[in-house]
C-alpha cells in the first residue's frame, strides 16, 4: 500500500510543477545550509585532529601545566615545577625531553655610536632530545648559511632568528652576554639564525604555540639553562616517549600521579584527551551553526505546509470520492503525509548534493589559495552519517509540515467534500 500512495504523491508532485518547485527550493537551501556548515565543522575537525596526531603519534605523551586544559584557562602555555628524575624513573618511560624559560638579560654587540645592543628577552632551554627524538614538536628549522640546531655537545651555544639578531648587532660566529639568576651569566656563540621568512612564522621551528613571542626567543642547551636557573620551575612543556608494548594513557596516569605526589601541579595530555576536547568544542560549534541553518529549514517547513493546504483544497473532492468507495481517514491521510513527505525528501537529496560540492569547492579553494603550512590540508569530509541523516530529517520535516493539512483532509465529511464546488 506505501507503494500505491508513493506513486500518488509522485504523479500529484509533477502534475503541480512550480508550486512542489518552490517548496523543495525552501527544502533545499535549510538543508544545503546545515550540510555546509557541519561538513565544514568537520573538516576543521579533521585538520586539527591530523595535526595532533602527526605531532604525538600513538607512543608520546606530555606534561602540562594541570590549568592549561581547562575550561577556565585563557591564554597560552603556563610554567611548571617537576623533577625529571622522577619522570623518567616511571614505568613505560622511554625518553623525555623538557622545555624551560625564563626571561634574561642579552647583551649583543653595538651599534654605529658605540651603544651596547641590550635588552630583556625570552630565554628557552630546549633538551637534546627533542631536538633528535621529537621532530614533530620543532617543526622545519631553516637556517642561514653555515648555521645548525643545538646538539647535546654543546654548552654555551645560542640560536636565534634574523629579526632579534640584527636588533642585537650579531652574525653568527659573535658571542652574546646572556645573564640569569644573581650572578650567573655566560657567554654564549650565536651558532645558528633562523632565517628570515615572509611565511607566517608558526611555520618555522619551536611554534607560536609553545607561548612565547618566538620572534624574539633565543634558544640555548638544557644544560646551559640549568646553570643560568638552577631552579627547575619554569618548565614550559615536557614530552614523553614510551617504551614499545606499553599503552600510552596508561603510562601518562603513572606520570602525572607520581609527579602530583611530590607536589607538581601538572597533568599529562595524551592525543586522545587532545582530541577529546576538539569533539567537545566542535560539537558545540555544529549545534551553534545547525540551529542557525535549520531557521533556513523551519521557513522551507512552513512552504510545504502552505503547498499541502492548497493541496488538500484542490482536491477536496477527490478526497470525497475515495471516502465514497470505501478509503478509511487513515488512508487519506498517510497519501498526503507520504506526499509531503516526497517534497522533503527531494528538497533532502538536492540540497545534500548541492551542499556537499560546494563544501568540495571549498576546501579546494582553502587548500589551493589559502597559504596554509606545507604538508598540512584541509580536508573534504563527506560524513555517511550526515547525508543519511538529512535525507531522513528531510523526509521527516516534509511529512511533519503536512500533518495539519493531511489531518485536516481526512477528517473532511464525505457529503461536504462531494459537494464542494
Amino acid at each position: 500500500m506505501f507503494i500505491e500512495f508513493l506513486r500518488l504523491a509522485g504523479q500529484n508532485v509533477l502534475h503541480r510543477k512550480l508550486r512542489s518547485i518552490l517548496a523543495v527550493l525552501g527544502v533545499l537551501i535549510g538543508i544545503m545550509a546545515i550540510v555546509i556548515l557541519i561538513s565544514f565543522g568537520l573538516s576543521l575537525k579533521g585538520l586539527m585532529t591530523g595535526q595532533v596526531s602527526k605531532v604525538f603519534g600513538v607512543d608520546t605523551f606530555v606534561i602540562m601545566d594541570q590549568d592549561v586544559m581547562s575550561r577556565s584557562h585563557s591564554g597560552g602555555m603556563k610554567e611548571f615545577g617537576l623533577n625529571l628524575g622522577t619522570l623518567k624513573g616511571v614505568e613505560g618511560v622511554k625518553t623525555v625531553a623538557a622545555i624551560r624559560q625564563r626571561t634574561a638579560f642579552v647583551e649583543g654587540g653595538t651599534n654605529a655610536e658605540g651603544t651596547p645592543q641590550q635588552g630583556f628577552m625570552p630565554v628557552m632551554g630546549l633538551s637534546p632530545e627533542l631536538l633528535t627524538d621529537f621532530t614533530a614538536f620543532t617543526g622545519d628549522l631553516m637556517f642561514e648559511d653555515g648555521g645548525r640546531q643545538i646538539t647535546e655537545a654543546d654548552v654555551d651555544a645560542a640560536v636565534l632568528r634574523r629579526e632579534l639578531a640584527d636588533r642585537l648587532g650579531v652574525n653568527l660566529g659573535d658571542r652574546i652576554l646572556i645573564a640569569g639568576e644573581k650572578s650567573n651569566e655566560i657567554t654564549a656563540t650565536v651558532i645558528g639564525i633562523l632565517a628570515a621568512s615572509d611565511e607566517k612564522e608558526e611555520k618555522q621551528g619551536f611554534g607560536a604555540s609553545m607561548g612565547s613571542s618566538t620572534a624574539d626567543t633565543i634558544y640555548i642547551p638544557y644544560a646551559t639553562m640549568d646553570r643560568l636557573w638552577p631552579e627547575g620551575n619554569d618548565f614550559l612543556v615536557t614530552v614523553v616517549r614510551i617504551l614499545p608494548g606499553y599503552e600510552v594513557d596508561d603510562v601518562a596516569d603513572r606520570a602525572e600521579t607520581a609527579l602530583k605526589a611530590e607536589g607538581s601541579r601538572v597533568s599529562a595530555v595524551t592525543s586522545g584527551d587532545i582530541t577529546n576536547v576538539i569533539d567537545q568544542m566542535m560539537s558545540y560549534i555544529n549545534i551553534f551553526l545547525g540551529a542557525l541553518a535549520g531557521i533556513s529549514l523551519l521557513v522551507g517547513g512552513v512552504g510545504v505546509m502552505n503547498t499541502m493546504f492548497t493541496s488538500v483544497l484542490e482536491r477536496t473532492k477527490d478526497i470525497g470520492v475515495m471516502k465514497a468507495v470505501g478509503a478509511k481517514n487513515r488512508h487519506v491521510m498517510a497519501i498526503f503525509l507520504v506526499e509531503s513527505g516526497l517534497i522533503g525528501f527531494l528538497g533532502g537529496v538536492i540540497g545534500t548534493a548541492v551542499g556537499l560540492g560546494i563544501t568540495a569547492l571549498g576546501c579546494f579553494f582553502i587548500n589551493t589559495f589559502a597559504g596554509l603550512p606545507q604538508g598540512v590540508a584541509f580536508p573534504f569530509v563527506a560524513s555517511p552519517t550526515l547525508i543519511v541523516t538529512t535525507l531522513l530529517g528531510a523526509f521527516a520535516l516534509g511529512a511533519v509540515s503536512g500533518l495539519w493539512p493531511a489531518r485536516r483532509g481526512s477528517r473532511m465529511p464525505v457529503v461536504d467534500a462531494l459537494r464542494y464546488e
